[in-house]
């Protein structure tokens, strides 16, 4: 029998940051269950998240998540495996249908992805795999956005991508982190019965 498990998305903590005057950070995620041959994907809709974050975040500062894309509740059963995939991205001077065809690019690779592990686990290399695989989707979606202006202008830094999965039963809180080592964030959450 299946049963509801939520996933809550709570805190976006900048570790460290290497622009001067602090970063604009924003956020895609999407949320899964996956066993006994069910996929349940849930990628919420691109809101105005920028306008949800602080500009000029410098290391140190923590920022809540908007729940419209920190919250998803998903059928799982005992043995499926839950998680969320999360990419943060800095903005800076990239034209918004780039920023839409990346939201775009990000859950239709994801989605892709875990379809695709339905019927195996997930272990360090499937997971290395599923953020390669996404974040190329996403280089080459906002490069069909280019032209010839954009030469100029300072693109939008991918910061990091991180995949957290736990099984349906073992929730508790939870923390993953994005980025690399001058830009670094920490996701925090937790998984809870519905």
């Amino acid at each position: 029998m299946a049963d509801r498990v939520t996933i809550t998305l709570t805190d976006l903590r900048c570790e460290a940051q290497s622009e001067q005057g602090g970063c604009e950070p924003y956020l895609f995620t999407s949320f899964f269950a996956i066993g006994g041959g069910q996929v349940d994907v849930q990628s919420p809709a691109h809101h105005d998240i920028r306008g949800a974050f602080a500009n000029d975040v410098e290391a140190g500062q923590t920022l809540p998540v908007p729940q419209e894309i920190g919250t998803a509740s998903l059928t799982a059963g005992d043995n499926a495996t839950v998680g969320v995939v999360a990419l943060v991205i800095d903005e800076d001077l990239s034209r918004d249908v780039a920023v839409g065809q990346a939201h775009q690019a990000f859950h239709q690779e994801v989605e892709a992805q875990l379809r695709q592990l339905s019927g195996s686990g997930f272990d360090e290399a499937v997971i290395e795999q599923l953020r390669e695989n996404v974040m190329s989707k996403i280089r080459g979606a906002i490069h069909g956005t280019y032209d010839y202006s954009d030469i100029h202008r300072d693109q939008d830094d991918h910061l990091g991508i991180g995949v957290h999965t736990v099984g349906a039963s073992s929730g508790g809180e939870f923390e993953l982190p994005l980025g690399f080592a001058d830009d670094r964030f920490t996701l925090k959450g937790r998984v809870s019965p519905a």
